[in-house]
């Protein structure tokens, strides 16, 4: 009577159907989401395990070779098919020669184990499902340290039982070979061969549940990589795209820059030239005693030069320092010498029309003392362009407490400026409605000067009349 009642050739039969219809599942389950090789080895040698327990279930309706010996060397090299997909998992798919080469030995070994006798062929063929078997589990268990390692422990607890079945059949036919006990036959329902198709069993479906967690976890994370490294991508090519577009935005500003000191600069130029010919003829006339025109005429192109100047400063700093991504690199300077500077740029009579009042009691600021000065100047040449010519202009220097820092305040007697132009006032561009020449360069450098500082610019209506406008430094301790 056998020790288990079992149908081996249904369930052989069965094991066989597991097998494929398995293979067929995770084919379906995985083709859209990983890599077709690794899929088609694992799934390969799925096939050709589930043919191998198709054929041992046909074993008395085929030749004994068909049912013993070809079955197990096909067994093998499914599971080498197997071995090569997990090394491919492991990023190490150059290694399917050396794996098919041992496969290949482990072959021609299986169909060799009965030739010094038939009691030799079940333990050899056992030690070769043991060793296949233990090659999987240790691939396995290599693959379940990584990420996606979890499914990986599945298939390695799978094929580790699967060859603990194998080395137990092992052990028993060593022990039928050295003591010559009488051996069962290969499909006998012995309890060795019940395990073996029970670890056949759990291979065939905890296996592949392992190995579709494995791969579908390993499709996650790439997604992952790649959404990150697209998102990357993205956030370069919008910084190239920025950083083009600001570079795209200085190269017009410049442009526009270069055109409008072209235009302050050819025409005054002319009138400058004109004006100092007309000198140099008034000079040379009969009407030499009418030496006011001569002067008049003089003091025109001077005027018409400072102007020009002023608009070449003005245009070089919008264009160079101010433009440019560079930190300021601010040194202490003596402020009454700003003041005396930035006045002495200023045309000598209407110099007297400025009223200077300090109650400062700092001495000295950080400063890039050139641009202050600019920015200083055209404070000043904008309060007396825009005064009446016998009105006066007041320069006050104090402290500031909260925040702390050094004010420049400069007031005028002049129109003011309208509420629907006040919140324009610094805007590169703006001009007024008094009808001055000019391209609105003025108060916007004051403006990019100050904040360069870490300062403010500002504008307040004066008390009676005319504007005050407000340049706050602040002051490192």
């Amino acid at each position: 009577m056998p020790l288990v009642p079992l149908d081996t050739h249904t369930a052989l039969y069965l094991l066989g159907v597991v097998y494929l219809l398995m293979s067929g599942l995770v084919w379906m389950i995985l083709r859209p989401h990983h890599e077709a090789t690794a899929i088609g080895l694992w799934c390969g040698g799925g096939v050709i395990i589930g043919l191998v327990y198709l054929m041992f279930s046909m074993r008395g309706n085929l030749p004994i070779y068909w049912t013993t010996l070809v079955p197990v060397a096909l067994a093998l090299l499914g599971l080498g098919l197997r071995v090569c997909a997990l090394f491919r998992e492991n990023g190490r798919g150059d290694r399917w020669p050396m794996v098919m080469l041992v496969t290949a030995l482990a072959m021609l070994m299986s169909l060799l184990a009965g030739w010094p006798g038939p009691a030799w062929r079940r333990p050899v063929t056992s030690l070769l499902m043991v060793g296949a078997s233990a090659w999987l589990a240790l691939l396995s268990r290599e693959l379940g340290r990584q990420p996606h390692g979890r499914g990986a422990e599945l298939i390695g607890i799978s094929y580790a039982f699967y060859g603990a079945t194998y080395l137990l059949r092992l052990v028993g036919g060593l022990f039928a070979l050295v003591t010559g006990t009488h051996v069962p036959p290969t499909l006998a329902p012995t309890l060795d061969l019940v395990l073996v198709l029970t670890g056949g069993l759990a291979a065939g479906i905890f296996g592949n549940v392992g190995y579709v967690g494995m791969a579908l976890e390993r499709a996650r994370i790439r997604r992952e990589a790649q959404a990150r490294d697209l998102a990357q991508v993205q956030a370069q090519r919008s910084a190239a795209e920025a950083q083009a577009a600001a570079l795209a935005e200085r190269l017009a500003e410049r442009e526009e820059f270069v055109r409008v000191l072209a235009h302050e600069v050819r025409q005054p130029l002319n009138n400058a030239s004109a004006a100092l010919q007309s000198a140099d003829a008034a000079l040379h006339a009969d009407a030499l005693a009418d030496r006011g025109e001569v002067q008049a005429r003089l003091q025109r192109a001077q005027k018409v030069i400072g102007h020009i100047v002023g608009s070449i400063d003005n245009t070089l700093a919008a264009t160079t320092v101010l433009a440019s991504r560079q930190p300021l690199a601010p040194r202490d300077a003596d402020v009454n010498m700003l003041v005396e500077l930035s006045l002495g740029d200023l045309d000598a009579r209407q110099r007297l029309r400025i009223r200077q009042q300090s109650s400062a009691h700092a001495r000295t600021a950080a400063m890039d003392i050139g641009l202050m000065r600019l920015a200083l100047r055209n404070l000043l040449a904008n309060a007396l362009a825009y005064s009446p010519p016998d009105s006066t202009v007041t320069l006050q220097v104090s402290d500031s407490d909260e925040p702390l820092g050094l004010v420049f305040e400069v007031r005028d007697e002049g129109p003011g400026v309208s509420p629907a132009l006040r919140d324009h006032l610094f805007e590169r561009g703006f001009r007024g409605d008094h009808g001055l020449p000019g391209h609105g360069l003025g108060l916007y450098v004051v403006n990019q000067i100050m904040l360069r500082h870490g300062g403010q610019a500002s504008w307040s209506p004066n008390e009676l009349t005319g504007s005050v406008f407000r340049l706050w430094l602040p002051l490192v301790d």
